[in-house]
């Protein structure tokens, strides 16, 4: 094995790692990942969506670089979360990738950063790509698979199940944007759906920046899904 990606499997060797994902874009998966992480307790949230870095966003990152020590990439750290983006390294440049360099990239990442928590959430970019195949060969990943009820959704999200399934990992189906909770009388505007489903929550906008200032009818109701894993 090469050395660097036996490095990045140490550092995740006996922890609980999770890899939220999702089969297409625009269905809130970096804002659930980040929910997740804030839920979950003390995590490490590692940014693999190297595209748009959505993470630091959510949290006022943006601008800010890690600090290096002698123990590797400093997290920065927000609450009881601690996050790791390629944006904390490049700052606010954008990064255009080949295919083969994206996985060095992702391994580094993950070899290279200072890792001390006991669960570790992976926030992977849509689709299917190289970032499954590198956690793959670096971890025993729980997949949480995001989508929407959505008839788009629905199709294409049974491509990535199916993958998954056939490498041998059952995914815990999240869906966003699921319902509406009417004081206390559910509302399903999209029709009936299968997995997990999340309230609609409008004012979740408001908190883009600062998600971990957010403690609404979502967060809340990951604390349940949580309860799955």
């Amino acid at each position: 094995m090469e050395p660097l990606r036996q490095l990045a499997k140490d550092k995740l060797s006996g922890k609980k790692v999770y890899a939220v994902m999702s089969a297409k874009g625009g269905v809130g998966k970096s804002v659930i990942s980040s929910l997740l992480a804030l839920t979950m307790g003390r995590t490490t949230l590692i940014d693999l969506d190297i595209h748009t870095m959505a993470i630091s966003k959510l949290f006022g990152l943006e601008g800010m670089l890690h600090e290096v020590t002698k123990n590797g990439i400093e997290p920065f750290e927000v609450k009881t979360v601690k996050i790791v983006s390629l944006s904390g390294i490049v700052k606010d440049n954008y990064v255009l990738l080949p295919g083969g360099n994206q996985s060095s990239i992702m391994e580094s990442l993950v070899a290279y950063s200072h890792i001390d928590t006991k669960t570790v959430i992976f926030d992977l970019p849509p689709g299917l790509g190289d970032e499954i195949l590198v956690l793959e060969r670096i971890s025993n990943f729980t997949p949480i698979v995001v989508t929407t009820p959505s008839k788009v959704s629905k199709k294409v999200v049974d491509y990535l199940i199916r993958y998954l399934r056939e490498r041998g990992k059952e995914p815990k189906v999240l869906v966003n944007l699921a319902y509406i909770d009417c004081g206390g009388k559910v509302v399903k505007p999209f029709g009936e759906y299968d997995g997990f489903g999340l309230p609609i929550d409008p004012s979740i906008e408001d908190y883009i920046g600062r998600i971990q200032d957010y403690e609404g009818i979502v967060k809340e109701k990951l604390k349940e899904f949580i309860l799955s894993l």
